[in-house]
């Protein structure tokens, strides 16, 4: 991420995922990305306009130190290029095990399969990603649901692989699962690197930390 001035926002941010690819938001980037321009001055108060790909979202600074970021409301319908023979669910057959998707746009590209407690998805979340059914890939959120206020997140991201955690993609399977009466409109989202918040009402409302943790240097040029 890096930052740059907008003619239309406070700031506007710039997201490469890990293979150099251009994503259009990062859910947990963007609340880092805040707390990065307010330790540098970037940014003053506590409520702000950021410009992505995505659009301009709205951040909060809540007085604990958390940032929420406003998604907006997903776009339920995919596009012919985003997915081939856009429908509301699709079916995927991988190594003999079989996945209904449900894909949406939330910040990015998302799609959304259940999965048991004890079920290990690591065999199969690059393949989803990039099957040819989606031709610009996708991330694939594997969830649980535990209790209507709880769910757990497991997300194979395109152009990154596994995380230990997908902002967007916690948002995304929250919306989802309170869309179809299995959570509450707000949830504990647990995944590996931790625990997020994420309300859906008339918007949808992802909350959680952002703490600075290290600086380096490369070739020459400092980072934080």
């Amino acid at each position: 991420m890096f930052a740059r001035p907008s003619q239309v926002a406070d700031l506007a941010m710039a997201y490469y995922n890990a293979d150099g690819s251009i994503a259009p938001m990062c859910g947990n980037g963007i609340r880092c990305f805040v707390r990065y321009a307010l330790d540098q001055g970037l940014l003053k108060g506590s409520f702000f306009e950021i410009e992505t790909l995505a659009g301009i979202l709205e951040v909060a600074l809540n007085p604990e130190g958390s940032l929420s970021v406003n998604l907006g409301q997903p776009r339920l319908t995919l596009k012919s290029e985003e997915m081939l023979n856009p429908a509301e669910s699709v079916t995927i057959t991988v190594q003999d095990q079989a996945f209904t998707l449900y894909p949406f746009f939330l910040g990015t590209l998302h799609a959304i399969t259940l999965i048991e407690p004890d079920f290990d998805p690591t065999p199969y979340g690059e393949i989803l990603t990039n099957h040819p059914r989606f031709p610009q890939a996708i991330n694939i959120n594997f969830v649980t649901v535990y209790n209507p206020h709880t769910i757990r997140v497991i997300t194979h991201e395109r152009g990154a692989g596994w995380t230990l955690s997908c902002g967007t993609g916690s948002a995304a399977s929250a919306y989802w699962t309170h869309a179809h009466g299995l959570t509450v409109s707000q949830v504990s989202v647990k995944v590996n690197g931790g625990s997020l918040r994420v309300r859906s009402d008339d918007s949808v409302i992802l909350t959680g930390p952002a703490v600075f943790i290290a600086s380096g240097t490369a070739g020459g040029i400092t980072h934080d």
